[in-house]
């Protein structure tokens, strides 16, 4: 066939029908690069999938050259998806990750390359190098997670707490990897007595994927180990599922000037607004623990400890920021155990603000067939300079 492809126009057409399917995964299927992904498709595909809460994620079975189109890396990681590079013959193996993405889970560990790295010069290549952060000595606030480098490898340690039904892990190289990659992922838990880890296997290995799919995992601190390449950063997760496991939504109130409140996905930068996080499986948390949200992003790391005057949701007040940002949730579990859950899809803020001044008669009176008053506010935060 043609490569490039004309790819965007393709996820877009899928994406039309994304009202009666909101908030499931999308998979590419494609052998080739895109030749239609323009700046303003890009976004349209972007803003579209966000507010349908779909992840797009990439089965690349080829390129129109030696690097994955840069499109398909914007759209995957802005929506929370994934890359996955194979060959031909290794799409079969792909069963078991879509079968676990149809389903409802939580992540409860994450690692990208691209978080917590610094950049130092290389005065001969002219290029950046980059690496990632040390993290032994210290616990990182954000994931729950220790990572630390030695010679060969970098060993990655998370908590996996009672409510974890099924424990998916998964190793997910940016380019397809050879077999001493593949076969050097390791994990191991450090169970309490009496934990059965039997049931651990030796997971599949194809393409850039390594994949563990855990029954009943321990609980306690699990480790995996990954070994180093510079040419062939990773991306690692560990994911929950099960009836029984604790998750999260997010969402955030703002007000506008006349003080009516709306409730939205996509906050505005620079704005007070109150995040609102509603918990499921609230039988399972220690209501008397000390619930925080965590909002991460590149060069922003900040902690809230929510309030509650609900069964089920949790709020706090703050100062939206400017830049992507996740949400993360971490509390205690009745039986003591720490709790970290984690929407892998990114927040967007605004810079470009819609509100709703006023509606008359009432939000509450809308009616089929009567005239109806709204006064909408449109604000754009960098022309009038509050944005900084």
């Amino acid at each position: 066939g043609d490569c490039p492809e004309m790819t965007c126009q393709a996820i877009e057409q899928m994406l039309s029908y994304s009202d009666m399917s909101s908030d499931s995964p999308i998979f590419i299927f494609t052998d080739a690069s895109s030749k239609d992904c323009t700046e303003s498709l890009v976004s349209s595909v972007e803003d579209w999938a966000i507010e349908f809460y779909h992840t797009l994620n990439f089965v690349l079975t080829g390129t129109c050259g030696d690097e994955v189109d840069g499109n398909y890396t914007r759209l995957a990681a802005s929506t929370g998806g994934s890359i996955y590079r194979l060959e031909d013959d290794e799409l079969f193996k792909m069963t078991d990750i879509v079968a676990e993405a149809t389903e409802e889970g939580s992540y409860i560990a994450y690692d990208d390359w691209d978080d917590d790295w610094t950049d130092e010069w290389d005065d001969w290549t002219e290029e950046p190098i980059r690496q990632k952060r040390d993290t032994e000595s210290e616990l990182d606030i954000s994931f729950h997670l220790r990572r630390r480098r030695q010679a060969d490898y970098s060993c990655l340690v998370f908590y996996v707490d009672e409510t974890v039904g099924r424990l998916s892990i998964t190793v997910r190289f940016d380019n397809h990897a050879d077999k001493r990659l593949l076969d050097g992922v390791t994990i191991a838990p450090r169970p309490e007595e009496n934990c059965n880890i039997q049931n651990l296997g030796t997971g599949s290995r194809f393409g850039n994927i390594v994949h563990y799919a855990v029954h009943c995992p321990c609980v306690g601190v699990w480790q995996i180990k990954v070994p180093y390449s510079f040419n062939n950063p990773y991306t690692f997760s560990a994911k929950t599922f099960g009836d029984f496991t604790i998750g999260f939504d997010v969402d955030f109130e703002t007000s506008a000037s006349s003080g009516n409140i709306e409730r939205t996905k996509e906050p505005c930068a620079g704005d007070t607004a109150k995040i609102v996080v509603t918990l499921t499986q609230r039988e399972s948390i220690d209501d008397t623990s000390k619930i925080e949200v965590i909002l991460h992003g590149r060069s922003l790391e900040e902690v809230y400890k929510l309030d509650t005057k609900d069964t089920d949701k949790w709020f706090v007040e703050i100062r939206v920021p400017k830049v992507p940002f996740k949400v993360l949730v971490r509390g205690t579990t009745v039986a003591g155990n720490i709790f970290l859950r984690i929407r892998n899809n990114e927040i967007k803020p605004t810079t470009t603000c819609l509100k709703t001044e006023i509606i008359k008669p009432s939000a509450f009176t809308i009616k089929a067939g009567r005239y109806t008053r709204i006064i909408l506010s449109l604000e754009n935060k960098f022309q009038t300079g509050e944005y900084n």
